[in-house]
């Protein structure tokens, strides 16, 4: 992109340059004053040509800046795959302990439930015996 952009601004400058030399011999062949022109359109190619050069310069840091940006969000983005694969597995850790804490209570009133028909049927033979004698 770059070198694309410095080939564009030198191709321009060259071209400028050329007009401002054919139209300087163009417009008053007197010697004089095609030499004035000529020299006054070399000095307006060159501070063309020098701003152009520092519009460059200028889209370069510019460049540089983005570059050194785009290489900080890359980083952050690495942080931040490398932060939910670590949630992900922590995640799956807390589901599989929240399935086995459900299955162990579950088994716990299963448990606690045969436990208590036991009583209740201990309970009633002995109500039945209290109440036949």
């Amino acid at each position: 992109m770059i070198k694309k952009t410095t080939l564009i601004l030198l191709t321009l400058m060259t071209w400028i340059f050329t007009l401002n030399v054919w139209f300087a011999s163009d417009m008053n062949n007197t010697e004089n004053n095609t030499n004035t022109r000529v020299d006054n359109s070399e000095k307006t190619t060159l501070r063309l040509s020098d701003d152009i050069w520092k519009m460059a310069d200028r889209i370069w840091k510019m460049a540089d800046r983005i570059w050194t940006m785009a290489d900080r969000i890359l980083k952050m983005a690495d942080k931040i795959l490398l932060t939910q694969r670590i949630q992900s597995k922590n995640l799956e850790m807390t589901q599989d302990n929240i399935l086995k804490t459900l299955d162990m209570i579950n088994k716990s009133i299963n448990t606690n439930n045969k436990l208590l028909a036991s009583l209740i049927t201990s309970n009633k033979a002995i109500v039945s015996c209290m109440c036949h004698k």
